[in-house]
């Protein structure tokens, strides 16, 4: 997604959400970590980094999502059971 820009009167202010700078930054602040722990370039670092969370928030999004499932069939489930016991 591409962040657009806003005009608020004289300044031009870039419409980049609060999480995502964060995320950014916690991901360099351990890629300077790693490589001045284990060596190696700060760019291959963050990049590994932002491959291992992506591959991450894939994992606990498809989790997530067979959960909501899980819950939605028992709820459909036990509500029609209990309209045929009436």
């Amino acid at each position: 997604m591409k962040a657009t820009r806003e005009t608020n009167g004289n300044k031009s202010l870039p419409n980049l959400p609060l999480h995502k700078f964060v995320g950014v930054a916690v991901r360099f602040s351990l890629a300077a970590f790693c490589t001045s722990l284990y060596g190696g370039s700060l760019l291959v670092w963050f990049v590994g980094l932002w491959l291992v969370w992506n591959f991450l928030a894939g994992v606990v999004r498809f989790l997530w999502g067979c959960l909501v499932f899980l819950l939605a069939f028992v709820s459909l489930v036990a509500f029609m059971v209990w309209v045929l016991t009436l």
